[in-house]
């Protein structure tokens, strides 16, 4: 008999299991599901704002640098001539640095600065990839703009060890290089925008 009751309880035990891991799965699938939708807003993926395609989420430079965002990428890119001297300066401290952009690839501004920036990174040498993100023409409701507590785009934020050292929003103040040697050389700098 109690080899009788040993298989009946193994059965239950078995059977108890089975519904445990069944549980699991289920519960693992629906986290899973939730977790692809949540970072789904991060995803790079494009957009229609007045017919024209735009970019929305996290982007690299490459992407900008495609059909048909270069249209306005390389001829600005190519046509900025920046500072000498301040290109100078920024190449003994750039790369203690890290810098976030969030732009938008339907705004004016952001076809503006973003290329400058790059060809000022560029030839100061910079190693880093920066962290960007482009967001929607409703950039105020799209979470990373929430996050970076942005007024306008294009924004570029300066780090340096993880803490916000300056930001250049919409427009710099001088110029790209110029702003930035003034953030990352400590000297006051302050936009106009958070007056």
């Amino acid at each position: 008999m109690p080899y009788i009751c040993g298989i009946e309880f193994s059965l239950n035990v078995n059977a108890n299991i089975n519904i445990m891991m069944k549980n699991l799965l289920k519960t693992a699938f629906v986290f899973f599901l939730l977790l692809v939708s949540c970072n789904s807003s991060k995803s790079l993926h494009t957009e229609m704002y007045k017919g024209q395609p735009i970019l929305v989420g996290k982007a690299q430079r490459s992407d900008l640098e495609k059909v048909p965002y270069n249209e306005w990428f390389t001829p600005e890119y190519k046509a900025y001539q920046p500072n000498k001297n301040a290109i100078n300066n920024l190449k003994n401290v750039i790369n203690d640095y890290q810098i976030t952009v969030v732009m938008g690839t339907w705004c004016g501004d952001s076809q503006e600065q973003v290329p400058d920036l790059y060809k000022v990174l560029d030839l100061s040498g910079y190693k880093h990839d920066i962290t960007l993100f482009c967001v929607p023409r409703n950039y105020k409701e799209y979470e990373p703009s929430a996050s970076y507590n942005l007024l306008r785009v294009p924004t570029i934020i300066v780090y340096k060890n993880g803490e916000e050292k300056g930001r250049i929003i919409e427009y710099p103040m001088q110029r790209i290089e110029t702003d930035l040697l003034k953030i990352m050389t400590k000297q006051f700098y302050r936009h106009e925008l958070l007056e």
